[in-house]
């Protein structure tokens, strides 16, 4: 069900609700009027009456009508000559003559509240007396309960029917607004229009989602942003060493490298710059494979000492090669564990090593240190090179981004995203200490095995 259909359903009960209830709790009191007794305890009254009117006129003793008296029946007694010889009724007192008018005019002040039946007080005749009984054809207090109820149930009703009425009101101009704004900027940005601001007003979850779709379009326009950056980036980076082949090829088919030592030179130039396009093609296909998620980590307990022992020989043979100096201190217990995948740890590392080596002038110094410290392995890579400047810091890890000490080298930037990727798709930690012209410091934090750590 939809939910402006689910919202239509709830805004029609609430309107009805009130008009249900008020119809039902009339139709009760309709039912239960039609079927009570014309007179309030009438069969009470009637027994009463049978019973004590005749006796007490038999014997003439109209005061014993007073005796077991039901509530609300009031008595007047008229004698033989029309005067009221005994009465329960304040307005018409003893002594009062029905010959005046007194009586006849209360009766009619009172017939529209009260029933009055006259009986005589002997049947087959006597002293002619007469017995007025007056009966209230309601009580006082069920009249003013019913009438308090009835009230009550319209005036909430009316209550219920305003509030309800404004409220879904306000409620569906507002989500009516809210989903028409939402269908429009679905139907921009469908159609490639990312540059306008999705306004969001209030606190309810609608504009909630109004603010969360809006960060879905900043952050697509982001994404569409770096898209194009990147396909900037890798236009601009490849294009020079294939310029630079280019034009060797054409020089040597031009006859400019006659010679087999110029040939050897120019080929030896191509060749050079084959392999720089071949580490760039491969970097470029490594971080594509690290943020699509088409890469499966292996983790497992390595042991850490033997494994960075291993790397660092290899590190320190890179790094004579190119006459930089390197060195470390792996100060790890043997059976130090931690869990990884040393295929992808082992690429993160080479990278900072190769970052290192290649921002450090010649005799300069790389050293790789580990430790133990709370639990974890702490791991630097320390070296004397040029530094990374403190603007720079914060956006080192971005893809493309290149430093002011990093653009005159080959590459798209995307060496330290792979890092970081990496490192955190470990659950890791890394850090960046750095000063320019002193030399840069790379800390990872590798949590021990649980076995080993406790």
């Amino acid at each position: 069900m939809k939910l402006r259909t689910q919202f239509v359903i709830l805004v029609g009960g609430i309107i009805a609700v009130p008009f249900l209830v008020s119809a039902f709790m009339l139709l009760v009191q309709f039912t239960v009027l039609r079927g009570r007794e014309p007179l309030p305890n009438y069969e009470q009254m009637r027994s009463w009456i049978l019973g004590h009117v005749s006796r007490a006129a038999r014997r003439h003793d109209p005061a014993a009508l007073l005796d077991q008296r039901p509530p609300g029946l009031d008595i007047v007694v008229l004698d033989k000559n029309q005067v009221v010889s005994m009465s329960t009724i304040a307005e018409l007192p003893a002594g009062t003559s029905a010959a005046g008018g007194a009586l006849w005019a209360y009766v009619s002040a009172n017939a529209e509240h009260f029933h009055f039946q006259f009986d005589s007080a002997e049947p087959r005749g006597g002293d002619d007396s007469l017995i007025i009984l007056k009966l209230p054809r309601m009580r006082p207090d069920e009249a003013r309960f019913r009438n308090l109820t009835v009230q009550v149930v319209m005036y909430t009703s009316i209550a219920l029917l305003v509030f309800s009425s404004l409220m879904s009101f306000l409620i569906l101009r507002s989500l009516n607004g809210s989903i028409h704004s939402l269908e429009g900027a679905t139907r921009r940005i469908a159609g490639g229009d990312l540059d306008f601001v999705l306004p969001a007003r209030g606190n309810d979850q609608i504009s909630s989602l109004t603010r969360s779709f809006d960060s879905m379009r900043l952050a697509l326009k982001e994404e569409y942003a770096r898209r194009a950056r990147f396909i900037m980036g890798v236009s601009h980076d490849l294009r020079t060493p294939l310029t630079l082949i280019q034009g060797y090829v054409e020089a040597i088919a031009d006859g400019y490298a006659a010679e087999p030592d110029a040939q050897k030179k120019y080929l030896s130039i191509i060749l050079d710059k084959t392999r720089n396009l071949e580490t760039m093609v491969g970097e470029l296909i490594e971080f594509v494979r690290m943020e699509t998620g088409q890469w499966r980590m292996t983790h497992q307990d390595v042991q850490a000492r033997p494994f960075l022992m291993d790397l660092a020989r290899r590190f320190a043979e890179d790094a004579l090669i190119l006459k930089r100096d390197f060195g470390w201190s792996i100060d790890l217990p043997d059976d130090a564990t931690v869990r990884m995948d040393a295929g992808l740890f082992t690429r993160a590392l080479e990278n900072l090593v190769g970052n290192a080596i290649r921002y450090t002038e010649q005799r300069g110094r790389i050293t790789m240190d580990a430790r133990i410290q709370e639990g974890s392995v702490l791991l630097s890579i320390t070296d004397t090179g040029v530094g990374i400047p403190a603007e720079d810091l914060p956006r080192i890890y971005d893809p493309f981004y290149r430093g002011t000490n990093s653009r005159r080298e080959q590459g798209f930037g995307l060496g330290l995203t792979t890092v970081k990727s990496i490192i955190e798709s470990h659950g890791w930690n890394i850090s960046v200490s750095s000063q320019v012209g002193a030399g840069t410091t790379f800390t990872i934090s590798m949590p021990l095995a649980p076995v080993h750590a406790a």
